[in-house]
């Protein structure tokens, strides 16, 4: 747990009960663009998502870097806008898999 922003782990801790890691493909591009337009001016870029090369990385470190993400976004004062946006995704346009099998990648 962070301990900066509980509705951060209250949404991962929710989506991670269901199996769901981050959003998938191009929906976690979608979500990084979102970001990037909300980056202040001198300030760092949001970290880029596990896609395309990164794509078979395991589910623990999907999470793990969709969690940086929202830090960031808490950061740059989106945060709630971030949640909202992550909540509208069907559960299908997710990375998801059994929580037991988290550590495993893809490849």
């Amino acid at each position: 747990m962070t301990g900066r922003d509980s509705s951060i782990d209250q949404f991962l801790s929710a989506i991670k009960a269901e199996g769901r890691s981050s959003p998938a493909g191009m929906h976690w591009h979608e979500f990084f663009e979102f970001l990037r337009t909300r980056s202040k001016p001198g300030k760092k870029q949001p970290p880029v998502p596990l896609i395309l090369a990164a794509s078979g990385e395991p589910d623990r470190e999907k999470h793990a870097r969709l969690r940086s993400q929202l830090e960031w976004a808490l950061d740059n004062g989106c945060v709630v806008e971030a949640i909202g946006y992550l909540a509208r995704l069907p559960a299908d346009k997710w990375n998801a898999g059994p929580i037991e099998r988290w550590g495993q990648d893809s490849y």
